[in-house]
């Protein structure tokens, strides 16, 4: 009896290493290089607006997600870290070769007088999405969002559920249009721009080697912490701010009406209820929490 040949190896490939770094990275590019967003930019008008958000605010809204997701990554100390290490090969410290890797961080030193500051940049993040009044409202909004992800009782409408998200959303969106000035919507192009160039050498494992790392955030916190940056909990930041991200994309889709409804079973509407839920997760214990009836988010003169 011949025996049948054994079965070939299965090959598994290998995950690709930061894959939701990257993603979320993709999209926060996809949506400040978007044509709409520059004609957007082109043409906005300087006058912040002192109500609801209308529809031509979504442009403000959706700047607001991408400052978001590159306020987490200065959080994890990305770009102070990155500026850090092409000032090394700039000096000449680095004596390693880095074959392409050399070209990038070339132009991102040369171009350091052209970014904004790390003051500047807080600046940004402050106005919008460091403000003290935000993450209330987030987590308000994360949990009413999450509130529609599991099945109603038997005989339940949801309606009371689809207001409250509704009110939520529409509190959060004219919070984030009075605070997502022009500056912030240019700013959110610009920074996460530097975003991309940082990561395309920081992720280049010859300079990871010259530092006797291999792995991104290894580095990170390394060269961070011998300048005295603070990288703690780095892949913590990236989470939240990949979810943030997400859930402030859907808002600047949905930013309120009389009732919003989920559903479970829609993949976009899915994707939005566990950004949310990772949001949460991510949130320290004994943070505040919003109003159940939210006020505007700056008081409206007559």
């Amino acid at each position: 009896m011949r025996l049948a040949a054994p079965p070939l190896p299965i090959r598994v490939p290998p995950a690709r290493r930061d894959a939701a770094l990257l993603l979320a990275l993709e999209l926060a590019l996809a949506t400040v290089q978007a044509p709409a967003y520059a004609r957007a930019v082109a043409g906005i008008d300087f006058d912040l607006p002192d109500a609801a958000p209308a529809p031509e605010d979504r442009t403000r809204l959706e700047a607001a997600a991408p400052l978001y997701f590159a306020s987490a990554l200065e959080r994890a100390g990305l770009l102070p870290t990155a500026e850090l290490v092409a000032g090394l090969f700039a000096s000449g410290t680095i004596t390693q070769p880095l074959g392409p890797a050399e070209r990038l961080l070339h132009d991102f030193w040369r171009r350091r007088r052209e970014r904004l500051s790390a003051g500047e940049r807080e600046a940004v993040y402050a106005r919008v999405v460091c403000d003290p009044q935000f993450e209330p409202m987030m987590r308000a909004l994360c949990e009413a969002i999450g509130a529609q992800a599991g099945p109603l009782p038997p005989g339940a409408s949801g309606l009371r559920e689809q207001v409250a998200l509704a009110t939520h959303a529409q509190a959060m969106a004219a919070f984030l249009a009075q605070r997502v000035d022009p500056m912030a919507v240019m700013a959110a192009r610009e920074i996460v721009g530097d975003i991309n160039a940082a990561l395309a050498f920081m992720r280049d494992r010859r300079l990871q080697a010259a530092f006797a790392v291999n792995d991104l955030w290894r580095l990170v916190e390394l060269a961070g912490s011998k300048a005295g940056i603070p990288t703690g909990s780095a892949l913590q930041h990236v989470e939240r701010g990949r979810s943030g991200q997400g859930v402030l994309l859907w808002l600047a889709a949905h930013p309120g009406g009389a009732a919003l409804a989920l559903d479970p079973a829609a993949p976009q509407d899915v994707e939005v209820m566990v950004a949310a839920q990772r949001w949460l997760a991510s949130v320290p214990a004994g943070a505040p929490r919003a109003p159940l009836y939210p006020q505007p988010a700056l008081p409206l003169v007559a």
